[in-house]
């Protein structure tokens, strides 16, 4: 299911979150773990940025190694999210810390919120710490991403033997109590434990006040695109100010005109 994790890597505490728990990820699946360095291009040329950036990448496909998994690593040059976006269209996940080496008042980095937003491979945002991703909750809106979401999370369950809690907001009980009984009929195919949660209230509140209730570790949503557009959605965003957990968000494939880089990049084999 995951045998290629992308780790986004820049050195920063959150990155190195995102290393952490694409190795844990990585044992659980026997995943290959791929680490790119993005390092802009003004400072690309750089004898000085260019040892940083080699020195950050051999730590980290030491980390990797140590840990008893396949590793290789990219430096590359240019726009982070356009980078990442564009190196992991052969990967089966993106795993990202909330925010960066650049200093923000943010919790969540403009890159990072860029990634949220225009990701085709499904992206894993980390929290502040490594999670065991044991007793994970999906946002369902019954939407065509939030049921990708959906078959994802249970496929993550079931090979993690992990608890699956499925949350619907909906202040209209009876349509609430449907969206979740489709949730259920499709999960009963699968031999995994899960439970429906109906709650009402503002979505990203209840969400957020659900996780927190029933103590889950990780989170599947699905995100929207309105008019052609790729937006964050408020509720995701939302989630992610309020919560530290990993947080994995699944789009719908990108139209064309999606802006794919073709700036050139260093590659190598471990």
């Amino acid at each position: 299911m995951l045998s290629t994790l992308l780790v986004g890597f820049d050195g920063s505490p959150q990155s190195r979150v995102a290393l952490d728990q694409a190795i844990l990820l990585g044992h659980r699946f026997r995943s290959r773990i791929v680490v790119v360095h993005v390092t802009q291009a003004d400072f690309f040329g750089s004898a000085d940025a260019q040892d940083e950036a080699g020195h950050l990448l051999t730590e980290a496909a030491d980390l990797v190694r140590g840990a008893g998994l396949s590793v290789e690593t990219a430096l590359r040059r240019g726009s982070v999210e356009e980078e990442l976006r564009a190196f992991s269209r052969d990967a089966d996940l993106l795993v990202v810390g909330r925010i960066g080496r650049l200093t923000t008042d943010d919790v969540l980095g403009p890159d990072t919120r860029e990634l949220i937003a225009r990701s085709i491979t499904p992206l894993l945002v980390c929290g502040a710490s490594t999670s065991p991703m044991d007793r994970c909750a999906v946002a369902f809106d019954g939407e065509a991403t939030s049921n990708q979401a959906l078959a994802f999370a249970a496929r993550y369950a079931e090979i993690a033997e992990a608890q699956l809690e499925v949350i619907h907001v909906s202040d209209d009980e009876m349509s609430g109590r449907a969206v979740l009984a489709r949730a259920s009929g499709a999960l009963s195919v699968s031999p995994l434990r899960f439970e429906t949660h109906l709650e009402t209230g503002d979505v990203h509140e209840a969400v957020s006040d659900a996780v927190e209730r029933l103590r889950c570790n990780a989170l599947f949503v699905g995100a929207h695109r309105s008019e052609g557009r790729w937006l964050v959605p408020s509720h995701t965003e939302a989630i992610l100010r309020a919560t530290d957990i990993p947080v994995l968000i699944h789009n719908q494939p990108q139209g064309t005109g999606a802006r794919i880089s073709s700036a050139s990049h260093r590659r190598t084999s471990h």
